[in-house]
């Protein structure tokens, strides 16, 4: 094996092991039944990663949510091959700097995030990470909305008791503010294509509908 090869195949066994390793703020409600099923008594706890989604699945989640809305965008300028790809590199930033609620991320965690990335990725790559970052396309709006719409979609399935708990103790809300506060924070990502803000406000109503009997009298 030529050396170039040794490299390659390290660096994919060094990023196959931080993906996996790496969890997001986000619960993955699957993980969950799954802990229930098979320990007796198992409390959530929220500072217990075992139920925590990690990056190797929130990246591998947005692939398969990209495809299934793709065919109703009716947008000829997204190029679901180059969103993909998007979608794949993304995040890479977080397996230096970790991820947060994004709630809760200022300017600076972004910036963090940006360089880690960039040192991460080979130079070629530079360009369509940067291109979604900053929605400078339709393909790249298209990738930056699957990728806000999904922790929305893994919170609607999530118990409401423990997105309930989880809010509370990351940023202080309340049930009835969560929902509004997805939507005045990532519905403008979801603007630039009607199906696109329709599904995510589709989502939300589900939510609130789901945490309204958290509601404080």
């Amino acid at each position: 094996m030529s050396n170039i090869h040794q490299k390659t195949l390290d660096n994919i066994i060094f990023l196959y092991e931080k993906y996996s390793k790496e969890h997001r703020a986000n619960i993955q409600p699957f993980h969950l039944e799954k802990i229930k099923a098979g320990v007796k008594d198992f409390a959530y706890r929220f500072d217990d990663v075992i139920i925590r989604e990690s990056l190797i699945e929130h990246s591998g989640s947005l692939p398969i949510i990209a495809t299934a809305i793709y065919p109703h965008i009716d947008n000829p300028n997204v190029d679901l091959g180059r969103a993909l790809v998007m979608l794949a590199i993304h995040d890479i930033g977080e397996l230096i700097t970790g991820d947060e609620i994004v709630f809760a991320k200022n300017k600076d965690s972004a910036d963090k995030e940006k360089e880690a990335a960039l040192k991460l990725l080979p130079e070629s790559f530079h360009g369509i990470y940067l291109e979604m970052e900053e929605r400078k396309s339709d393909t790249a709006r298209f990738a930056k909305a699957v990728d806000k719409i999904a922790p929305n979609i893994l919170d609607l399935i999530t118990p409401a008791e423990i997105t309930v708990d989880r809010y509370k103790k990351a940023i202080n809300k309340e049930p009835q503010e969560i929902a509004p506060m997805i939507e005045e924070f990532k519905q403008p990502y979801m603007v630039w294509n009607s199906f696109m803000a329709d599904l995510n406000l589709e989502i939300l109503k589900r939510l609130d509908e789901k945490l309204r009997p958290f509601y404080q009298k």
